[in-house]
């Protein structure tokens, strides 16, 4: 219940005032600092949520540091210039400790909640378009993706040169159905930013889905060509955020504060181990699914001596990892093509090169699956092959319990084996990981199906007939995420 005080005014009345707002002043300065508060103080705190977030994964640290940025601005009306980036910087660092959540409910509600930060950040700043990039970002992730069309093209209205912001644009085609115009995108964006690896990716995955052999081919190449040449192509981008930084956007006109560092793929480029987005379908963009333990793959540790060590044990296995992702949709291609020579080709490749990798092992087991495929007429030597199959698959998630091609493969392999419990539970496994990919619910509902489940059957159908228009090729959460170069 509100307390209410009576006291004088200045006119010696008596003057009714609610004690609630007593409090809501009284907690408001008690929040404020004692210190004196300067505008290099403030940008310390995003360097340091900034740093949290892109090296270390430690969100919830991000968000005490960025809140504490906020509080500064809102206490000190001369720092309000700042209070639409400390915004941002809050936002994006509660929407990756939302995307980090494993119970999906929790995780909705925390993107709503995202998506309504963003809003805000917006209203503070209509022509940040950072801003407006990451709110056209958690629309997607949360499937509204007219509103996230919108924002994304205002975005690149504001500024064009945005990677991240034309690939989310590519991809929300994707989820429309609209393959050609995102290839399209993509092949013009490869015209201004022909080393960008994201983008690289995505056509990769596009020429994939139309069958094209020799162009997967050639931009195979492209990618591979990115990991012998990194070092000198990431010196070569630096060189030109530091150029942009002193003169300012040729294109737009503007200086470059607040212009953002787009990394060239899904790792920060100088430092430790970034676990920012769980997207196991994808080819390079994390090591969330890798089954390996941060500190063992270059993440984050609290001993400071040890950096050095731990950025190039995450170099080394972001690029293996990324490498073997290359070799593996190559030989998804070959297989889908029925080029068996080339195929196996791609699995000794791989597994010469990344003997101990999941996507070699699994690739193996895929080999195994094809043979037995062709080995209808004598039962024997299909179900032996069956059998090694599985278990190259059960090696395969026992490095990455959460590689979707790998769970995928052994549902089949278990139904055919007519265990349709155990599929069954593959599939409800896809769903937990991806739980917005219509592919995993149309698997389920038939997997029910077959059981004898329909009612549920139906359920899983019609959760993938509202996802079939809004499931993109890769997750929205394979885009790299980008921050400010400066404040």
């Amino acid at each position: 219940m509100a307390i209410r005080l009576k006291t004088l005014n200045t006119n010696g009345l008596e003057t009714e005032i609610n004690g609630a707002e007593i409090e809501a002043e009284s907690t408001s300065s008690a929040l404020c600092p004692t210190s004196p508060i300067s505008a290099d103080t403030v940008v310390e705190h995003m360097v340091a949520a900034q740093r949290n977030m892109e090296q270390l994964g430690r969100y919830e640290q991000a968000l005490e540091h960025a809140d504490k940025a906020r509080r500064m601005c809102e206490c000190d009306g001369r720092l309000n210039y700042l209070l639409g980036r400390c915004k941002l910087i809050t936002a994006i660092a509660y929407g990756l400790k939302a995307l980090s959540e494993t119970e999906w409910e929790t995780r909705k509600k925390a993107l709503t909640k995202t998506v309504d930060m963003l809003e805000d950040t917006i209203n503070a700043d209509p022509h940040d378009y950072l801003a407006m990039y990451y709110s056209a970002l958690y629309h997607a992730i949360v499937r509204d993706l007219e509103a996230a069309r919108e924002r994304c093209s205002r975005s690149l209205e504001l500024n064009a040169e945005q990677p991240a912001a034309i690939m989310l644009l590519a991809l929300i085609f994707t989820a429309d159905g609209d393959l050609k115009g995102a290839l399209e995108l993509i092949v013009n964006a490869l015209n201004e930013f022909p080393n960008n690896y994201g983008l690289l990716v995505l056509r990769l995955h596009i020429e994939i889905k139309f069958g094209r052999i020799d162009e997967s081919l050639e931009t195979s190449s492209r990618l591979f060509d990115f990991w012998r040449h990194r070092d000198a192509m990431l010196a070569a981008e630096e060189e030109k955020h530091q150029k942009q930084t002193r003169d300012g956007s040729t294109k737009t006109g503007t200086q470059s504060l607040g212009r953002e560092l787009t990394p060239a793929f899904g790792l920060a480029t100088s430092s430790g181990m970034n676990t920012l987005s769980a997207s196991p379908s994808a080819l390079d963009m994390s090591v969330v699914d890798s089954g390996i333990p941060a500190s063992e793959a270059g993440g984050q540790s609290s001993g400071k001596d040890s950096e050095s060590g731990q950025n190039a044990t995450a170099a080394n296995f972001t690029k293996h990892r990324a490498q073997s992702n290359i070799w593996m949709q190559l030989a998804e291609l070959f297989l889908s093509a029925g080029r068996m020579n080339d195929f196996t080709s791609c699995i000794e490749r791989s597994m010469s090169l990344f003997p101990h990798s999941p996507q070699a092992i699994y690739l193996k087991g895929r080999l195994h699956a094809a043979r037995a495929d062709k080995s209808l007429n004598d039962e024997n030597l299909a179900k032996k092959l069956r059998a090694e199959a599985k278990a190259c698959y059960l090696s395969a998630l026992a490095l990455s319990p959460s590689h979707v091609q790998t769970l995928a493969h052994l549902a089949k392999i278990y139904a055919q084996e007519g265990n349709l419990r155990m599929a069954e539970q593959m599939y409800k496994e896809l769903v937990r990981v991806e739980p917005l990919c219509c592919d995993w619910w149309q698997e389920l509902g038939c997997s029910l199906m077959r059981r004898g489940m329909s009612d549920r059957a139906v359920e899983c159908f019609s959760t993938a007939s509202q996802l079939d228009r809004t499931t993109p090729i890769i997750p929205f959460t394979a885009i790299p995420f980008v921050f400010p170069t400066s404040f």
